[in-house]
């Protein structure tokens, strides 16, 4: 199975990867904290279970984001990705990064579910936190797409966005990466996004870039197709010029092609339409 750890590995492809994690740390480190800001809010026991939360500007009358972190659910952490804060801002929305216990220390049915404890506390404590009431959007990048995917059917979750995600486990089993997530056949069938659509799904708007691995641009395209079989909301919006890391860029800045589709979205809350198009880039919906 060395051709699935090859067309999932992204650092081996492109050279720049490195640069652009350090241009993540240096953004971070140059964010100048905002009034409100809480770190490292318990939504659990485990030490690893926490959010930070930073509002916008309006945070009593904006809707509220979660981010979850990619890192092919065993790398990275919550505060990798707070530079990001800034463009989820523009956006109008408030964003919340959540932690979690990373493989191998937790399996993936773990992960899944201390995913969706921290959607269900946020929701639960989002007037305590003077944030505007429900309901929620929640995001992720790459692994953490996958676990934003899985919560489509959560009645407090009005819609999502996965980025560059992984929607279906199955090539897996059998490869090296494997040795950390330990994937069996229920885990493959219980926890791939793309088996497990529903009726009454909220929309959902699948990213990615156009100069993803072929093996990411799949999964895109095939969770995309699989949403609009079973009538469920989705757009499909490709990146153009963009990589697996760069394609965050998108959220970063201001004016970026994903601040805009989150703008979007949280303009049509509570209440999304029956069917979202998004057509940029070399794919359409």
């Amino acid at each position: 199975m060395a051709a699935v750890d090859d067309a999932y590995d992204n650092a081996s492809h492109f050279p720049d990867v490195p640069q652009w994690r350090e241009r993540w740390q240096q953004r971070n480190a140059e964010r100048v904290p905002n009034p409100g800001e809480r770190f490292d809010l318990a939504y659990g026991p485990e030490p690893a279970q926490r959010l930070d939360l930073l509002p916008c500007a309006t945070a009593e009358t904006s809707p509220t984001v979660l981010f979850f972190h990619g890192g092919f659910w065993s790398r990275n952490s919550k505060e990798t990705f707070r530079f990001l804060a800034g463009g989820f801002h523009a956006a109008g929305l408030n964003v919340a990064f959540a932690g979690y216990t990373l493989a191998p220390t937790a399996r993936m049915g773990r992960i899944v579910a201390e995913a969706l404890a921290a959607t269900r506390w946020l929701a639960a404590k989002l007037g305590d936190l003077g944030l505007a009431p429900l309901p929620l959007l929640v995001v992720g990048w790459s692994s953490g797409a996958h676990l934003a995917a899985l919560q489509m059917a959560e009645p407090s979750v009005a819609g999502g966005m996965g980025i560059s995600g992984v929607y279906d486990l199955r090539p897996f089993p059998g490869s090296a990466l494997n040795d950390v997530l330990q994937l069996d056949a229920r885990d493959v069938e219980q926890y791939s996004p793309v088996l497990q659509i529903g009726p009454g799904s909220a929309p959902f708007v699948v990213a990615f870039g156009s100069r993803e691995r072929v093996a990411y641009r799949e999964q895109a395209t095939n969770f995309h197709q699989a949403l609009r079989d079973a009538a469920v909301p989705s757009g499909l919006l490709a990146l153009e010029g963009h990589h697996h890391h760069s394609v965050l860029d998108e959220l970063f800045e201001p004016h970026g092609r994903l601040v805009a589709e989150l703008a979007a979205m949280a303009e049509r809350l509570p209440s999304m339409p029956t069917e979202t198009h998004v057509n940029q880039g070399e794919h359409t919906a």
